[in-house]
């Protein structure tokens, strides 16, 4: 018989965003009158920018003629979109063209990465976390450890070595963000023991704050040891077209870029074309307006919310960098307790927090990505029923 991936077989099957589905599908079957509100979903609520959206279609003509067909060959992005990335986004950082790389996703790149290391390389994440760094190491059969983390979820430098370190900020789920020490702290661990810090940054479009670095590589040697991860989808809408962008930089050790692109041209045949041409269009001045005024709109979302948990007495995570916050649950309740309370009484969405790890047990995610109308009413019914 042949052997399976035992790390999948083992894998949490009850702790999962799926499960989310399928108690929100029982309860819609049950009551296909009433007016749920999602204050879970992850997806945006702003559709993609109309410059972008005239990009593609003129993509997609150009695919009906061979004279101006594109096939196979990209397979590390188009220039085209490149030199947008290094000129918009890394242009005070000095990268080249071959450090840039275009994908169809974060979820995969930052987790298809770990293909790079060895499979005994020790990986550290923090509990809670986004579940794909845990689940999908588990897919290419890595183990991850956990560290911990400090009283605003930032996590401690451990004394013990790790070779590859994920950290999130802007953070999914917890809505904070690394400010400059903090994240120069990890950097700092990184070049002493050799490590590889996969940075995933994909909200950085959120940051407000003055203390909050855009990018891991504003912190000195972070071009050494940092691997950084952005994308398209939540900024640009692009959560159904899938488009995203990292940067190897060719100072790491190892030869790594290289190496990438070895195992780039046989593992991946590049990102679709159409998504390429859009997401050029995205820094066009056009676009760019459009694309500000969503993230206000996400922005305003998420200070109402903040303000009115806490008004409600919560403790209140994010909100403020970040389109996430991160609440403390005041009743005696497991999340999926406290999940299940709101959906059936208040008819509202949220994510539990046990989904990102055990220690997540005691609070629950919310999302300021959802409409403003949706956010309101929710607002309005847990008013309603706190303040009673």
């Amino acid at each position: 018989m042949v052997k399976l991936n035992s790390f999948l077989i083992e894998m949490e099957n009850k702790n999962i965003f799926s499960n989310v589905g399928k108690k929100i599908a029982l309860y819609k079957k049950n009551n296909p009158n009433n007016n749920i509100l999602s204050l879970g979903v992850g997806d945006v609520s702003k559709p993609i920018p109309k410059k972008v959206i005239e990009a593609m279609h003129a993509a997609v003509d150009e695919l009906s003629s061979m004279d101006s067909f594109k096939g196979y060959g990209a397979y590390y992005g188009y220039n085209f979109l490149k030199e947008k990335i290094l000129s918009n986004d890394y242009k005070q950082f000095d990268f080249s063209l071959d450090e840039i790389y275009i994908s169809n996703g974060t979820k995969t790149d930052s987790t298809s990465i770990l293909e790079l290391f060895d499979i005994d390389s020790k990986i550290c994440i923090t509990d809670p976390m986004y579940p794909i760094y845990r689940d999908g190491a588990a897919c290419l059969n890595r183990k991850v450890e956990c560290v911990e983390v400090d009283s605003d979820f930032v996590a401690k430098i451990p004394n013990n070595k790790y070779d590859i370190i994920y950290i999130c900020s802007p953070s999914n789920p917890i809505g904070i963000c690394y400010d400059y020490d903090n994240l120069k702290k990890w950097v700092d661990y990184a070049v002493k023991n050799n490590s590889i810090i996969l940075y995933d940054n994909v909200y950085s479009s959120f940051i407000v704050s003055k203390n909050v670095p855009k990018s891991i590589y504003e912190i000195p040697n972070a071009k050494k040891v940092a691997i950084e991860f952005r994308s398209f989808s939540k900024c640009a809408s692009f959560t159904g077209v899938r488009c995203s962008y990292f940067v190897i930089p060719k100072e790491i050790n190892n030869g790594i870029n290289e190496l990438w692109k070895r195992r780039t041209i046989n593992r991946f045949n590049g990102a679709d074309y159409i998504a390429q041409k859009g997401a050029e269009a995205v820094y066009t001045e056009e676009a760019q307006k459009e694309i500000k005024s969503n993230i206000e709109y996400y922005h305003n979302n998420a200070i109402r919310l903040r303000e009115a948990f806490s008004d409600m007495g919560f403790t209140v995570f994010g909100g403020i960098d970040s389109p996430f916050l991160w609440i403390k649950i005041k009743e005696n309740m497991s999340s999926w307790e406290y999940f299940d309370f709101l959906l059936n009484s208040l008819e509202i969405i949220v994510i539990p927090g046990i989904i990102f790890g055990k220690n997540g047990d005691n609070f629950f995610r919310v999302s300021a990505l959802a409409s403003s109308k949706v956010i309101d009413l929710a607002i309005e019914r847990l008013r309603n029923y706190y303040e009673k």
